[in-house]
């Protein structure tokens, strides 16, 4: 059995409670949040639960092993920390943080004190992005081409960071998951229009560039008239459509592409139009999926599929992107 506490539970903080309530190997002992209304949501639905606005009644409790950490992005480093001081494991939801010094910092802290720093890169655990990863390496869908996701809605508006670090992060994720390298060169257009004095982007265009001329375009915006989550990998053979709201079918497999004929005197280009294939996906919940998983790593002593060195890799990604956002130009990722 795993002792687990909970930092933050706001909107996605309470899926988080919910989710380790349920795991029979988890025992959600404690939950903090500096706001009333909402420990008070935790006594009405989770009378068993300690709840405190003190972090540190978390932190000097020795029964608790793990700390779950579901505040805003700018808290992440010093909560997490503070917890890897206190010898407790950690879960992070994304991004890890918003620059990778403070990353670097917290994933090596962990390897000093032998702790399992894991973050929430949530969708890597829906079995519908496992099953287009699966097509990929056997080669179903010919040469990977290009990565296209769209990310929209209309609010919720943050005032720290920008759209591409609250939204964008599940596109550069998922993208190099899936195109199976790390980006070299990110480009990025953004603009601000709800805090302008500010400048904090409510829509921005990211391009990855990759090794041998893949590439990846992410389009994310909360200032928008519909809410889209759609990733499209495009493939010479078959192309894959993963629609996360969609209610049923949400992957759909194309045999459709582009015949290239090459003769004398030039080449000749026709469509090739097969059939739809819609795979059956297993009916798992990404969160409760990467709650098991962190508990197993606890338990098992393993390294967590989303560690703390991807979480890393991710921030450089979002860094380089938003150099390029103030430059107006492409930049070079340093990865390492």
């Amino acid at each position: 059995m795993v002792n687990v506490a909970v930092a933050g539970v706001g909107v996605w903080g309470k899926n988080v409670v919910r989710n380790f309530h349920e795991i029979e190997k988890a025992n959600l002992l404690f939950c903090y949040d500096p706001n009333d209304t909402s420990l008070k949501w935790v006594k009405d639905n989770y009378p068993q639960i300690k709840v405190t606005h003190e972090y540190k009644n978390i932190l000097n409790n020795k029964k608790i092993d793990a700390v779950v950490i579901a505040t805003p992005p700018h808290t992440h480093f010093e909560l997490a920390r503070k917890a890897l001081e206190a010898e407790k494991h950690v879960l992070i939801e994304k991004p890890l943080t918003l620059n990778s010094k403070d990353a670097a910092g917290l994933v090596d802290l962990a390897q000093k004190k032998r702790r399992k720093i894991m973050v929430g890169h949530l969708l890597k655990y829906h079995p519908a992005v496992g099953e287009m990863k699966k097509r990929i390496e056997n080669k179903e869908i010919g040469e990977v081409c290009y990565f296209h996701s769209q990310r929209l809605s209309l609010g919720r508006v943050r005032k720290v960071e920008n759209v591409m670090w609250c939204l964008a992060t599940h596109d550069v994720y998922i993208a190099v998951y899936l195109l199976g390298e790390y980006p070299e060169r990110v480009s990025a257009f953004g603009k601000s229009f709800l805090q302008k004095e500010k400048g904090i982007e409510d829509v921005v265009f990211l391009n990855l560039f990759f090794k041998g001329g893949m590439f990846a375009h992410i389009h994310a915006s909360w200032f928008d008239v519909e809410k889209v989550r759609r990733l499209k990998i495009i493939g010479k053979e078959k192309m894959m459509i993963f629609d996360e709201l969609a209610p049923f079918c949400k992957l759909k497999i194309y045999d459709r592409g582009i015949v290239v004929k090459e003769n004398a005197v030039e080449a000749t280009f026709s469509v090739r139009d097969g059939k739809v294939i819609i795979p059956q996906i297993e009916d798992k919940q990404p969160l409760k999926e990467e709650c098991l998983h962190f508990i197993e790593c606890l338990e098992k002593d393993k390294v967590p599929f989303t560690d703390g060195e991807e979480g890393f890799r991710v921030v450089r990604i979002l860094e380089a992107a938003q150099a390029s956002l103030k430059q107006g130009k492409s930049v070079k990722i340093l990865i390492s």
